[in-house]
């Protein structure tokens, strides 16, 4: 027994990792440090808006859209914000689709979306039929 509490405690004297591993948990455990933590942030907004595959279903991406168009009403998104959200939320196909229009765009040389409206077209020239009423 003796033989094993003297390797374990010669690492910690001699090894600075792991002495700042121990001060560290000492630090953190203490309840001073309680006031100076922050509280944790809000949902993000992303979380309201469902994601969209890309699917060629007109009905499920008007669904969809709607949904969008719903959730920056109620959450009173800034114009600034709403790309970037819808961005966020596209997977698959959809998300693939955008990143390499956005890179065509680049490309191009042209101006980055950065409206809602400019994007929501986008998605509606894509993933709505010409012949959609």
């Amino acid at each position: 027994m003796k033989q094993k509490q003297t390797i374990n405690e010669e690492p910690l004297q001699s090894d600075p990792k792991r002495q700042e591993q121990v001060s560290r948990h000492t630090l953190d455990s203490s309840s001073e440090d309680e006031p100076l933590r922050m509280a944790r942030p809000e949902p993000r907004m992303q979380a309201n808006i469902p994601k969209y595959e890309g699917k060629l279903d007109p009905e499920k991406f008007l669904d969809w859209l709607h949904t969008v168009e719903r959730v920056f009403e109620y959450k009173d998104v800034p114009k600034d914000n709403k790309v970037k959200l819808v961005a966020l939320r596209l997977i698959k196909y959809a998300s693939l689709w955008w990143t390499n229009l956005c890179a065509k765009q680049v490309r191009d040389r042209k101006s980055k979306i950065r409206t809602w409206e400019k994007m929501k077209s986008k998605l509606k020239a894509r993933f709505l039929p010409p012949t959609y009423v």
